[in-house]
C-alpha cells in the first residue's frame, strides 16, 4: 500500500513538473528562477482606486483576492508579496491593510521600496479570500490619469521548513518559483 502511494505521489509530482506554462493566468518572471510549470497556487486580484482625486491627493487601493490551491493531497507553501508599482512620482505606503472575507483587519503588512515596485511582506497563512488596502499621496503637479499596476508576487515550491525561514524577496526569487498576479488601476487626477 505505501508502495503503491509512493508511486501515485512520485508520479503526481512529475506531472505537475513536466506540465505547461498557462500564459495568461500567471507570468512566472524572467529574473527569478526559471519555472517550467503552473503556480500551484494561483490569485484572482481584483483591483479598485478611488476614481478621482485633486493633484497631490491621496489615492486608496483595494485589492480583492481569491487564492486556489492546484488539487493534490499534499499540501503547498508559499510566500506572498502584496503591492505593485504606483503612479510615477507618488508617495507611496510604508504599510498596508489585510482584512478578511468580512472586512476586519486581521493583520498590518509593512511595505518597502524594491527595484520592481513596492511590495508588502505578507508574513504568515492568509485567508485564502479577502482584501488589501493600501494608501499613497500623488505628485502635486501634472494630471490626466494616474496608473497603478497592483496584485500579489507569489513564491512557491516551498516547504514547510522553508516557509518558516521566511526568506526575503531577493532570495526567494534565486531559489523558489515566482508568479506574479496584477491588475492596472486608474486614477483620475485634476487641478
Amino acid at each position: 500500500m505505501r508502495r503503491a502511494l509512493g508511486l501515485t505521489a512520485g508520479l503526481a509530482l512529475v506531472a505537475v513538473a513536466l506540465s505547461p506554462i498557462a500564459p495568461a493566468e500567471a507570468a512566472c518572471l524572467t529574473t527569478a528562477k526559471k519555472c517550467q510549470r503552473d503556480a500551484l497556487i494561483t490569485i484572482d486580484v481584483a483591483a479598485k482606486a478611488t476614481p478621482r482625486v485633486p493633484q497631490g491627493g491621496r489615492v486608496t487601493y483595494t485589492l480583492g483576492y481569491s487564492m486556489k490551491w492546484m488539487e493534490s493531497f499534499a499540501p503547498y507553501w508559499g510566500s506572498f508579496w502584496v503591492g505593485g508599482t504606483f503612479p510615477k512620482g507618488a508617495r507611496t505606503p510604508a504599510k498596508a491593510a489585510l482584512l478578511d472575507s468580512a472586512g476586519r483587519r486581521i493583520a498590518t503588512l509593512p511595505c518597502r521600496r524594491y527595484a520592481d515596485g513596492v511590495w508588502c511582506r505578507v508574513r504568515g497563512e492568509i485567508p485564502h479570500q479577502g482584501k488589501v488596502v493600501l494608501t499613497a499621496r500623488l505628485a502635486r503637479h501634472g494630471g490626466g490619469v494616474a496608473l497603478a499596476k497592483l496584485g500579489f508576487d507569489s513564491f512557491d515550491g516551498l516547504n514547510e521548513q522553508e516557509f518558516e525561514r521566511r526568506d526575503g524577496r531577493l532570495r526567494s526569487r534565486e531559489k523558489y518559483c515566482n508568479f506574479r498576479f496584477t491588475r492596472t488601476v486608474t486614477t483620475t487626477v485634476h487641478p
